[in-house]
């Protein structure tokens, strides 16, 4: 559930002097129970450091905007929030204590979780669905070549091991061929407007956008219909956007353009850009590699490479562009997909 208006107030060494009935919807404490208790109450203990930052913040004057963490609820839940903390000055301009507004965000972290579980599931069946492939050519070639030598073995002994061994392989050729089957089966194509999956996504990461200090701008120009997979597409553009989102802890703006295109042949390209950090120079090459990642605690890795991969099965292109030098840092995401996809000639 999400709660408006959560507003408490506190002093310099972090006694909770307000506290609104918001407050007492989302935590489950009354304001008798938590005026002049410590905000530490509130608190994970494995974060007790975060409110010494925040507080020598305060001293110094500075506003905290959209610091997102967790706090406790009465019952022992833990809740995602994000936090806006201002400091309080009285008549002289003296820093007296603190004004903290919050906003419950669990909603949309449960909608984060279920998009990176997306996202991990869609590669699974995508990477099971290639190597099915690639193990399918060779078991028949290995067949083949049993068969042949089934003629040339008379010792029943061998023959005996020789059934066995096209046994097994026969049944690893079925798990191959069944992968492969069970990813198409669920993966089923139709005439689709790019611009409309672009704008779907977008709604959806809007609110984190907004608590980032993200603007967006939009330009959703193409209109056309052509034979797409909509469930890979949108996968390919909500790992853009997620990326620019990462890329930009400070804020900044998510440019997202889809636009009828006539080079390098008829169809439609959309374009993810970002002015954030960027990428190195040197690992610009390896960000479409599985498992390539730069973030410590973030990611999987295979965001891009998916992107490529799902590009290119549509018989699009795509590409990235980044810098990282102060005048001109961001990134550049290009994709392109023909007017007859892949899926089209089916």
């Amino acid at each position: 559930m999400h709660y408006l208006g959560v507003i408490l107030s506190k002093d310099l060494n972090g006694i909770i002097t307000s506290w609104n009935d918001s407050a007492t919807r989302l935590f489950g404490y009354t304001a008798d129970e938590m005026i002049g208790a410590s905000i530490l109450k509130l608190i994970p203990e494995h974060l007790h450091s975060d409110e010494k930052t925040i507080l020598d913040n305060i001293r110094a004057g500075h506003r905290i905007e959209h610091f997102e963490t967790v706090r406790t609820a009465k019952d022992g839940r833990p809740i995602d929030v994000s936090i806006t903390v201002s400091p309080i000055k009285d008549d002289r301009g003296q820093v007296i204590g603190a004004s903290k507004i919050l906003r419950d965000v669990s909603s949309r972290k449960r909608i984060e979780q279920s998009l990176l579980q997306a996202e991990k599931i869609a590669a699974t069946g995508r990477m099971a669905a290639t190597i099915a492939h690639e193990i399918n050519n060779p078991l028949e070639a290995v067949m083949n070549l049993l068969f042949i030598l089934r003629q040339k073995i008379a010792d029943e002994e061998g023959t005996g091991y020789l059934a066995t061994a096209e046994s097994e392989l026969a049944r690893v050729s079925h798990i191959a061929k069944q992968t492969l089957g069970y990813y198409r089966e669920h993966a089923s194509a139709d005439l689709t407007s790019l611009g409309d999956i672009a704008e779907h996504a977008l709604q959806i990461y809007e609110p984190r956008c907004m608590a980032a200090g993200i603007r967006i701008v939009k330009s959703l120009e193409s209109a056309r219909r052509i034979v797409l997979r909509r469930g890979e597409m949108m996968q390919v553009i909500s790992n853009l956007i997620a990326n620019s989102i990462y890329a930009m802890p400070a804020g900044g703006t998510l440019s997202v353009s889809v636009a009828d295109v006539s080079t390098p042949s008829e169809g439609i390209a959309l374009v993810v850009a970002d002015d954030g950090v960027g990428i190195a120079r040197e690992d610009l090459p390896k960000v479409f590699d599985a498992f390539f990642t730069k973030r410590a605690t973030v990611g999987t890795g295979i965001g891009l490479f998916v992107a490529k991969e799902l590009v290119e099965g549509h018989g699009g292109q795509i590409n990235i562009e980044s810098d990282q030098v102060k005048e001109k840092h961001g990134t550049i995401v290009r994709a392109f997909l023909p007017l007859n996809t892949t899926y089209a000639k089916v």
